[in-house]
């Protein structure tokens, strides 16, 4: 689609802007004919590696910076300096410290509307603009005395207050924790929607841009930085983000922009129109992808550092994650020869999209992703292998109070057993369904995931249909609680220290562990892309030795308190110390009122433990069939050990001398791996794909 059509009358007008800097080593070309036009009311983002130059163009349109050629044009008159029809909200604050909340906005309003508005309309004004970012509250408050958050929801409300025709936002979420920063993006989409305004931001985040866009400008590396992209979000509004999470066009945008940023930072130098056409050579296993420098060898270790960037594996703040970070804190990435840089994700779609595309190199992943994007479950097919186990167990299923209290109310006998609680729920669902009241709906972490399939599980054995009696929405670890605690659901099935968390401050209770549901499930698995499996097998070689020595300091219970101060780091799950002891010491509380019990909730895996299960990845195939997520038969075995086959492991780490058999003590009937369909057809719950009678008669036959 033309620019002309996507933006039909412009109200803004980036025209043919290029930039140069005068510098003491000489001139500096920052932008290259940049021309972009932008509708009334649509909000644009601008997105791009560090550098393209994405700053400089929101500095020309806020009049704070001269363009060398062309110019902005606004409602037809040129941008010549800043202007009141134009606010700036800045990745920082910027409130004046002495002032109040109320007085920070009160400066912009009196500069704006002097003369113009009588003083009770103007403070009337003032706290009508608080009240939209739900600061009303705080009016009185100086800065020091609220978070980082409120304070980014002030500057906000000052730059909403001037009325600006254009609202320009320089990363304004950045500097904010995920939650903060979900609050936020809700909040401007809120405001958005209520003031058509039209909105350009800067951002890094992939999933904010698409969450919030009309469109998405993507810039190409500087020096000289130009528009490679344009992207077209016609995803409907009012958006809802937990519901967008599983939604497969949400998920294709996406892609595409990721598809975009990584061919920018594979090839920073090739021109923008090259690389439609262009093609990477096979590279060796000696050679960097995308270089023809040749990796270095270490000093220290038995793999090679690559010559550039780091090798970047992602992770999400989760305790599972702590085989990668102990790996990391501890040197053993660099005693294998093996150079490292840990890159804390918000999503595991994120996760997933950018190891199959080679943004990361590899990443902590739930145990059914990689397969699930080997045979193409839920979206199209993504070439990923899972070398090595990292963690075994780990989640729970935690509810509300209130749905707690209202299951004790229809069964008092489960405060004292928690096995129950599938068939308490199940006459709360039905009590409600009869007093039509809405269906409970409960959070996982993504589709293709143990949290998933276990609660679906769960809620079955109880006679809960999770697709028509419950709701289910995806919704990042980290938000969990705070979405139990307002209310948006009323339980979720979520790794540690989440549900610890939400027991700990008084909000959920704890029904069951993943532990008591599958013992000794696999739950994280380490996941690479065909990049590094592929072209960088000594690499990834080092890196499942240091992950091997790592999972053996994680079992020695001696650590515990180190491994808790280590993960708690503001760098890394960003939580206290005894939010996370729990879970790491074996004492798990149920209830803020229970006293601990001795539950081994999460291993972590070393030696035979961390070999690749593929027989027990056969109950994720089924699950994957049984609620509708794959409906074409695909060959079972062959699929799983494409994916968890034990190769590169035995190969690295030396074939087990008695290797861990596969666990089939799965709640309800038991699973045989040798006999999968056979298995599925027992379920009582779920679909039954059309091909499976067949199937099953071939089998028998």
């Amino acid at each position: 689609m033309s620019e002309q059509q996507q933006a039909p009358s412009a109200h803004l007008e980036i025209s043919q802007v290029s930039k140069v800097f005068d510098t003491q080593s000489g001139t500096f070309k920052a932008l290259d004919n940049v021309h972009v036009k932008i509708a009334e009311g649509e909000f644009i983002s601008l997105i791009g590696h560090s550098g393209c130059g994405k700053s400089t163009v929101l500095n020309i349109v806020a009049g704070l910076t001269d363009a060398t050629e062309g110019g902005v044009i606004l409602e037809g008159r040129e941008v010549r300096g800043p202007g009141p029809e134009r606010a700036v909200v800045f990745q920082n604050h910027a409130l004046f410290p002495w002032l109040t909340v109320y007085e920070n906005v009160a400066i912009a309003v009196k500069h704006v509307f002097r003369g113009r508005k009588t003083k009770a309309e103007m403070r009337d004004w003032i706290l009508h603009n608080l009240e939209l970012v739900h600061m009303g509250h705080a009016a009185d408050k100086r800065p020091d005395e609220i978070s980082g958050g409120m304070k980014q929801r002030v500057g906000i409300a000052r730059a909403l207050a001037m009325e600006p025709r254009v609202l320009l936002m320089d990363e304004p979420f950045g500097a904010l924790d995920a939650l903060t920063r979900a609050h936020l993006q809700d909040s401007l989409m809120e405001i958005h929607q209520r003031l058509n305004n039209t909105v350009i931001m800067i951002t890094h985040d992939v999933d904010e841009a698409v969450l919030l866009s009309d469109r998405i400008v993507m810039m190409t590396n500087g020096p000289a930085a130009t528009v490679g992209e344009i992207l077209q979000v016609d995803l409907l509004r009012p958006r809802k983000r937990l519901e967008l999470a599983d939604d497969p066009h949400y998920n294709h945008l996406r892609a595409e922009v990721l598809h975009f940023l990584h061919e920018r930072h594979a090839k920073p130098d090739v021109p923008a129109s090259a690389l439609a056409d262009s093609a990477e050579a096979p590279a060796g296993p000696d050679t960097v992808a995308g270089t023809e420098q040749p990796a270095a060898r270490s000093s220290s270790g038995t793999g090679r550092v690559p010559a550039g960037r780091p090798l970047e594996i992602g992770y999400i703040p989760l305790t599972d994650a702590a085989p990668l970070v102990v790996a990391h804190e501890l040197g053993l990435f660099r005693q294998e020869g093996v150079d490292v840089s840990l890159v804390r994700e918000t999503s595991w779609a994120s996760i997933r999209d950018k190891v199959a595309i080679g943004m990361l190199d590899g990443a902590q992943m739930l145990a059914p992703m990689p397969l699930a994007a080997s045979v193409g479950a839920g979206g199209p097919k993504q070439a990923l292998t899972a070398p090595m186990t990292l963690s075994q167990g780990g989640n729970g299923l935690t509810v509300s109070r209130d749905l707690f209290r209202d299951m004790c109310d229809l069964d008092p006998d489960l405060s004292s057993d928690r096995r129950r609680a599938p068939a308490a729920l199940r006459k709360v669902v039905e009590q409600r369904a009869a007093r039509g009241r809405q269906r409970l709906t409960f959070g996982v972490v993504f589709p293709s995931s143990s949290h998933n399939y276990l609660l679906r599980h769960w809620l079955a054995s109880g006679g809960i249909d999770p697709d028509r009696d419950v709701r289910l929405v995806v919704i990042p670890p980290p938000q969990m609680v705070t979405n139990l605690d307002v209310g948006n659901v009323a339980g979720f099935c979520v790794g540690e220290p989440w549900n610890t968390v939400a027991v700990e401050r008084g909000i959920g209770v704890t029904l069951a562990t993943s532990a008591e549901l599958w013992p000794d499930h696999v739950e994280k698995v380490f996941g690479v892309g065909e990049t590094l499996s592929r072209r960088r097998p000594e690499a990834l070689a080092g890196l499942l030795r240091a992950l091997n020595t790592a999972g053996r300091w994680l079992e020695d219970r001696t650590h515990t308190q180190d491994i808790a101060r280590l993960l708690a780091s503001p760098h890394y799950l960003n939580q206290s110390v005894d939010d996370l002891l729990p879970t790491l010491s074996g004492q798990f509380r149920f209830a803020r009122e229970l006293d601990p019990e001795p539950v081994r909730i999460q291993r972590f895996t070393h030696d035979a433990s961390a070999r690749p299960d593929a027989a027990s990845a056969l109950w994720w195939l089924t699950q994957m069939y049984r609620w509708g997520q794959l409906e074409r038969p695909v060959a079972m075995t062959n699929a799983t050990a494409a994916v968890y086959g034990a190769e590169v492991f035995d190969q690295v780490l030396g074939t087990p001398a008695q290797a861990s058999a596969p666990n089939t003590r799965i709640l309800g009937p038991e699973f045989d791996p040798a006999r999968p369909l056979d298995y599925l057809n027992q379920l009582p719950i779920g679909a039954k794909p059309a091909w499976l009678a067949a199937a099953l008669g071939r089998e028998a036959a």
